[in-house]
């Protein structure tokens, strides 16, 4: 009776071993590396220990081959053991058929039922049972090194090198990390749609946003408050562009209607500077320059020439509607 409680005993630990080295596996190469660098950053430490792993996964590979192959001797010794203490001595036939009576336990228990788990939950899953992984890989290290040197040797004589885990991205890969970050919650469907907005406009020209200097520089009567005023009822300004021309160059400035009707000091003083922009300047670099600026309104030169003015409402809504009309796409 002893006998067979520890022929069970041992299987179960065989059928243990193999569930979680089996579910881990699975677990670490399913779970976002991008989820797990955002975690690790906030201060999750189960996280910062899987990175390291992910670094290195050489360190991972031999201790799960090593692990792996001792589950497997276990569970083999607990039924040939319990095979001996149910038949005696054993046949080639009668090992061979106890084998595959055994086998869709093992294959059950072992590694389908904790493949699918933690194929459905890897992070969750990775994240609890990673403590005790850490655990057997230092007991493991004497048999698991000489595999991990060998590995490293290899990466050596053929040319790779281990990539860092946060690179620059060019404009395609970053895409996918976005909509990766979407497909794993960390950026929300609207975030999704803004970025997707803006990178489907940002390099588009200013040229078609641009209002024309002979409309956008239509003030012509005596700077006052009631002139400027008078101007923007009649035309609907909510602010109001100013060119002043001299032998050497074009100044362009604007007043804002909000501060006309709150201040009744010198118009000197709530005057606004607009900053340049290049005809050629991307959508987006403009919106970065008038928002740097704090302006509503940029000034749009081709060269020296004076264009016209560009307003940062108008930048901010191009790159938006880019959004809308993804979400739309999608539907």
């Amino acid at each position: 009776m002893i006998d067979w409680l520890w022929i069970t005993l041992l299987f179960l630990i065989g059928v243990r071993l193999s569930f979680f080295f089996s579910g881990i596996e699975t677990a670490f190469y399913r779970a976002s590396r991008l989820r797990l660098n955002i975690d690790a950053q906030t201060g999750d430490v189960p996280s910062k220990r899987i990175l390291r792993f992910v670094a290195d996964p050489s360190q991972f590979v031999a201790t799960i081959l090593i692990g792996n192959n001792l589950a497997n001797y276990v569970t083999t010794c607990a039924i040939g053991y319990g095979a001996i203490q149910a038949f005696g001595n054993l046949s080639e036939a009668v090992e061979v058929g106890v084998t595959v009576l055994i086998s869709p336990v093992i294959f059950i228990f072992g590694e389908l039922l904790p493949k699918t788990l933690h194929y459905r939950a890897p992070l969750l899953m990775l994240k609890r049972n990673f403590l005790f992984f850490q655990m057997v890989h230092v007991l493991l290290l004497p048999f698991s090194w000489p595999l991990m040197l060998l590995t490293r040797i290899f990466q050596s004589v053929g040319g790779a090198r281990q990539q860092p885990m946060l690179r620059i991205l060019g404009r395609r890969p970053l895409a996918n990390v976005i909509g990766h970050g979407r497909d794993e919650g960390i950026v929300t469907e609207v975030q999704h749609n803004l970025m997707q907005g803006v990178f489907v406009n940002a390099n588009k020209p200013l040229e078609s946003l641009v209002i024309p200097a002979e409309i956008a520089f239509s003030f012509e009567d005596e700077l006052t408050h009631a002139t400027l005023l008078k101007h923007s009822r009649d035309y609907g300004l909510a602010d109001i562009a100013i060119a002043t021309m001299t032998e050497d160059s074009t100044e362009v400035d604007y007043f804002r209607v909000s501060d006309l009707l709150l201040t009744r000091g010198p118009l000197q003083d709530i005057r606004r500077p607009m900053p340049s922009l290049q005809l050629k300047t991307s959508r987006l670099e403009a919106l970065l320059i008038l928002q740097e600026h704090d302006a509503d309104l940029g000034a749009v030169f081709d060269g020296e020439e004076l264009i016209g003015i560009v307003r940062r409402s108008a930048l901010a809504e191009t790159l938006y509607q880019g959004s809308l009309s993804l979400s739309a796409a999608a539907l």
